[in-house]
Order: structure tokens, then C-alpha cells, then sequence
């Protein structure tokens, strides 16, 4: 199973438009969009929908109220343009050994509540100053489910991106290095600056050349006792002197 792309694009466009007529907005699936590692100038949005699943080497198929998905977005108000990357997490087949993650499928009420989340969250964040009108809109379960998440053949899970994961492993995965590098391009994929080694090297044993020469320095002040001890000796010895005369 695939997401439709064409009719996602089309339906976010409808809702877009109705809400604002004179903006642009454009949606795009993106497969490696990480959680907390939006481009410089985007936002993060996260939502949990139902979704269908069928495994490709036996066509079993399963449902899940526990699908993730990851959006960023970047709007320019001077331009009433903006952008959406999306990115589906998968599932995969619990009777399979060597199964992969699939593409979930949606119906339409669950596609139509997605999207519409999603420019709610457009809304506020780029167009009412973090006000919000309406609440997201919840799951709603198409058939009845059984049994808890399972969080071991969950995508999202595994990267640490579902909720529902975080409770059952207890830890939380570190971030992609792409992360801590500085971007400086609103747009994803271009612009990133990679920080030199050999400089950082540099300064840091100049730091350290530094700290050995303070380490080696003489100190600000004299001990106190060390003075007394030395007066004392000298007089013993001027004393000793006289007494042998």
C-alpha cells in the first residue's frame, strides 16, 4: 500500500484555500524527515492518525489507530507561500521474519482529518500568532482493535518518533548529527555548514597551551607561614652565629 499522494496534495489545497484564498502552499512526502530536526526557519508538527497496513510477503493485513506523522513547514508572510514536508511512519508484519515497514493506507475521513489538522496547525502558527480556533480533530477507530501497540515492529517507535514507544522503552534515541550541524538555508537540504576539525583542533590545543601556562605561573600571593618560618630560621641562625663568637 502507497499513500496518495495526488489526492493528498489536492485535498490540503482545498482546505488551504478555504481558509486563506490568496496563499500558496505546496505538499510534499519526504521519507527522511527527522523528529526534532526541523531546516533552519521551519516548524515541527506531529499527529497520530488510523491507518491500514498490508504486508507485501504474505498480504496479511492489520489496522492501527497508532500511525505517525511528521510534518515540517515553512511559510513566508510577505509572500503568502509556504511549504509541507510529510513524512508517514510504518508498520511492520508481526508473522513475518524478514518483513519490512509498510506504507499505511487511508480513507478519506481519515486523510480529510489529517490534512485538516495540519492547517490548523498552519493557521495558528503563521497566520494568528499562535492562536488556535479549533482543537485538533481526534482518531477516530474505523473498526474495533485488540491487544496494546505493538511498539516493536512500529517505525516510529523504533527512531523514537511514537509516544506510545517513548512509554514502552523508556528512552528516548539521541539525534541525528545533522542536527547539531548550523543550517543556514530555509531550505532543506542545502546550506549546511559543516564546522572545520582542524580548526577547532587548533583553538582547543591553544586553550590547553594556555591552561598549562597558568598551571606553571607563579602564584598572585605568598603564604603567610612560609614568611614566618623563614624569618625564624634566619634569626636562629644570626643568633647562633653571635653566641659562637
Amino acid at each position: 500500500m502507497v499513500v496518495d499522494t495526488r489526492t493528498w496534495e489536492q485535498t490540503f489545497q482545498e482546505l488551504i484555500r478555504e481558509a486563506k484564498p490568496w496563499t500558496t502552499w505546496t505538499l510534499k512526502l519526504d521519507g527522511n524527515l527527522q523528529l526534532d530536526c526541523p531546516a533552519q526557519g521551519w516548524k515541527q508538527y506531529q499527529q497520530r492518525a488510523f491507518g491500514w497496513f498490508r504486508c507485501s510477503s504474505c498480504q496479511r493485513s492489520w489496522a492501527s489507530a497508532q500511525v505517525q506523522i511528521l510534518c515540517h513547514t515553512y511559510g513566508k508572510h510577505w509572500t503568502s507561500q509556504g511549504q509541507v514536508r510529510v513524512r508517514v511512519f510504518g508498520q511492520r508484519c508481526q508473522k513475518c521474519s524478514w518483513s519490512q515497514y509498510e506504507t499505511p493506507e487511508f480513507s478519506s475521513g481519515s486523510t480529510t482529518r489529517i490534512l485538516n489538522n495540519l492547517v490548523q496547525h498552519i493557521l495558528e502558527k503563521y497566520y494568528r500568532n499562535g492562536m488556535r480556533k479549533s482543537s485538533e480533530m481526534p482518531v477516530i477507530l474505523e473498526v474495533p482493535l485488540d491487544g496494546s501497540h505493538d511498539t516493536a515492529n512500529c517505525e516510529a517507535c523504533t527512531l523514537g518518533v511514537c509516544g506510545q514507544g517513548l512509554k514502552s522503552y523508556m528512552t528516548k534515541p539521541s539525534r541525528s548529527p545533522l542536527c547539531h550541524l548550523n543550517i543556514r538555508s530555509s531550505s532543506p537540504g542545502t546550506g549546511v555548514y559543516i564546522p572545520n576539525p582542524a580548526k577547532n583542533q587548533s583553538a582547543g590545543a591553544k586553550g590547553a597551551k594556555g591552561s598549562e601556562y597558568e598551571k606553571l605561573g607563579p602564584s598572585d600571593g605568598s603564604d603567610p607561614l612560609v614568611i614566618y618560618v623563614t624569618i625564624l630560621l634566619l634569626v636562629l641562625m644570626v643568633v647562633k652565629c653571635f653566641t659562637s663568637e
